[in-house]
């Protein structure tokens, strides 16, 4: 049993509300989950998790567990970064992971760029789904560098690429659908009606919906979470096929058909932010800052050329 494959499970666990949800998250079978529940469990004579409730919970034994293994490979990832000095350079990955929303065309021009750079340094791309399980997986070393939504903590470091533009999708179905009209202008009143409708929310996890939510918590607004999906895209097709509002980032329009009918509601960037750029941990190995720092030029120089072009 990999306790690097336990240790996501019990992680993951806090975020679902039932053992299908854990194996669809990190993309493994539900029957290899629940084995490898079922023999950490026989192995440490403990009940892990709580199968019974709804949502699933970890026992106290469960998080005890979780921290433990959180600590034994925060210390494994040390004692390996202490020992690469002593070791040859190609041995070494450098792990990125990435949130859903970077585009996989950046991916293509960044990676060859570093590949010529650190000729002897290999990469992995790592997928996260949530800023909870990035914020882990960096706090923990087990990624090196993060893209996405800025991660905070006191032992982190951030290079800040820009803010994206946050939109309010309105569908066909709304009644404040404007037929005719692409792009219309935000007002109070416009956000005020629109809570009183149903909403395709993005899950608990997002970093991006947190946002959402903070700012409508502070215009005193509360909304019905008709529908909730762990993927920008599919929140997007959910709302623009009229099963209810949602709010996206910029990234997304590009993938909407011109045959949808739909308004689009830019809001100003003075009511909501969402810092996008690196991450890394302060003690993660040279070699890793170093691409970071030429993994920041790069995004900065695209992210220049992008406004340029769009000016």
């Amino acid at each position: 049993m990999k306790q690097d494959v336990l240790y996501q499970i019990l992680t993951t666990a806090e975020e679902c509300q039932t053992v299908s949800d854990i194996a669809k998250k990190l993309f493994l079978s539900q029957p290899y989950v629940s084995q490898v529940l079922s023999k950490a469990e026989k192995k440490y004579n403990v009940v892990l998790l709580e199968r019974r409730t709804l949502p699933i919970e970890l026992t106290e034994a469960g998080k005890t567990l979780c921290e433990g293994l959180a600590k034994l490979h925060s210390d494994q990832m040390k004692i390996e970064q202490d020992l690469r000095r002593y070791t040859e350079e190609e041995q070494s990955y450098i792990k990125i992971g990435f949130s859903p929303i970077w585009s996989p065309g950046e991916s293509g021009r960044v990676i060859p760029v570093l590949q010529k750079q650190f000729e002897t340094t290999r990469f992995e791309l790592i997928k996260t789904f949530s800023t909870n399980s990035a914020k882990r997986l960096i706090d923990n070393r087990m990624i090196d560098i993060y893209i996405g939504p800025l991660l905070r903590g006191e032992d982190l470091k951030n290079y800040l690429l820009f803010q994206p533009k946050v939109y309010l999708i309105i569908p066909e179905t709304s009644k404040l659908y404007q037929p005719g009209k692409k792009e219309i202008e935000f007002s109070q009143q416009l956000l005020t009606d629109l809570s009183e409708e149903k909403m395709v929310s993005l899950s608990e996890d997002s970093g991006f919906q947190k946002t959402v939510d903070h700012f409508l918590e502070d215009q005193n607004l509360s909304v019905n979470k008709a529908i909730k999906v762990n993927d920008y895209d599919v929140a997007v097709q959910m709302a623009v096929g009229g099963l209810g509002w949602t709010a996206t980032l910029e990234y997304m329009l590009s993938n909407l058909k011109t045959d949808n009918k739909f308004n689009l509601v830019e809001l100003p960037n003075t009511t909501i932010q969402s810092d996008n750029g690196l991450t890394i941990h302060t003690e993660t190995s040279e070699r890793a800052k170093e691409v970071a720092h030429v993994m920041n030029d790069l995004m900065k120089e695209s992210v220049e050329k992008n406004r340029s072009f769009n000016a």
